[in-house]
């Protein structure tokens, strides 16, 4: 009877703390008579968490604009591509995250660059981790259209980009924007606020200065971007057309 007791002021207190799902999986299970009190609660508040995080997988999904998830459960380990899984596996713990470090990903089209980097969205997804997927081809577009129609705007927008703990940027620097240091600016905002950046593109970082025209603007980009970064290059053949024996 004191068990139950216990129980129940546990309940009471999920309730008041703000996780009533918790409260009435466990008040449910002990109306059912379970002989294990603790098992009650162990049983009750495991499933609540479940639903808990399923439910921040799929907010945050939704909010990253990412589209279909990627699993790196799905990643094709054929020899002649020559991942090197136990860095991969590394880095899906989204330390790199945590500890607010970049990741650059590179490699010719078909090699899985793009494929990556959504995996390792997915993955911040799932940990609920609040994460923006974008190109940027279309990041470039954005900003300048706002910097012509209203400067407020554009700052305000800035800022939500800023404001992820993970920001997605595909296809860099596959534009050539007319206004080089709207970019600059953008990235040394992205470098103040202190977040992580997933960067991929076709491109190797050593690069990309021959792809700016003007080349301290692109030295100022890279350096906001690799000061604190983790890379990864993908290598082997197109995997759109790859037929492994």
């Amino acid at each position: 009877m004191k068990n139950a007791e216990n129980i129940l002021k546990i309940c009471n207190s999920l309730q008041m703390l703000g996780f009533p799902v918790a409260s009435e999986r466990i008040r449910e299970a002990l109306s059912h008579g379970n002989d294990d009190p603790l098992a009650i609660v162990s049983l009750a508040l495991d499933s609540a968490a479940t639903t808990e995080k399923n439910t921040r997988y799929e907010k945050c999904l939704r909010i990253s604009k990412l589209g279909n998830p990627v699993f790196l459960t799905d990643l094709y380990t054929y020899k002649v591509r020559q991942l090197d899984l136990e860095y991969i596996d590394s880095l899906s713990s989204l330390a790199f995250v945590r500890d607010g470090k970049n990741l650059i990903i590179w490699g010719a089209p078909g090699t899985g660059k793009t494929w990556m980097a959504k995996a390792m969205a997915t993955k911040a997804c799932q940990e609920g981790i609040r994460t923006r997927w974008t190109t940027y081809p279309v990041l470039c577009r954005e900003l300048m259209r706002l910097k012509m129609e209203d400067s407020q705007k554009l700052e305000a927008r800035i800022k939500y980009y800023c404001h992820f703990t993970l920001l997605c940027i595909d296809e860099f620097p596959n534009y050539d924007i007319e206004d080089k240091f709207l970019m600059q600016e953008f990235f040394n905002q992205a470098k103040i606020a202190g977040h992580s950046s997933i960067i991929s593109g076709q491109c190797s970082p050593e690069n990309w200065d021959s792809l700016f025209e003007v080349k301290s603007f692109a030295q100022s980009i890279r350096g906001r971007l690799l000061e604190h970064s983790h890379r990864l290059e993908m290598k082997g053949p197109d995997l759109r057309i790859y037929t492994p024996e």
